[in-house]
């Protein structure tokens, strides 16, 4: 009956822990990133602000072809969110994915007709 009780006490330790190794992974996404990004029109900076509830992303991306609100998602260290953003040609919706690893990001926009890649660093507080 010990045995019983301690087995059960280690699962329900390493299944806490493996839950908040997870949400911390998570969380380390959040904040405010400056991106890099290598867009058809050349290099260009883009300023990102990320919260994370969950799996669930809200945030803002802005540069200086203006800022849009989006929603997305982050599983194992991979953020993807979807956001509208006035171009040369007209309104664009653009798809994003970036893989985060500590204080560096690196990702694709795909704006339909083509994707440009950019990296990111978190920015200073």
């Amino acid at each position: 009956m010990a045995h019983s009780f301690l087995v059960r006490l280690l699962t329900a330790t390493c299944a806490v822990a493996l839950t908040s190794s997870l949400v911390l992974a998570q969380n380390g996404v959040a904040g405010r990133w400056t991106l890099d990004v290598d867009s058809p029109q050349g290099a260009t900076k883009a300023d990102l602000v990320l919260a994370v509830e969950g799996e669930a992303v809200t945030g803002t991306i802005g540069s200086d072809m203006g800022e849009s609100k989006f929603t997305g998602t982050v599983k194992d260290g991979t953020v993807t969110f979807t956001f509208d953003m006035a171009g040369p040609q007209g309104p664009m919706t653009i798809t994003t994915k970036a893989a985060i690893t500590g204080d560096e990001m690196k990702g694709e926009m795909d704006y339909g007709m083509g994707v440009a890649p950019f990296t990111g660093k978190r920015a200073e507080q």
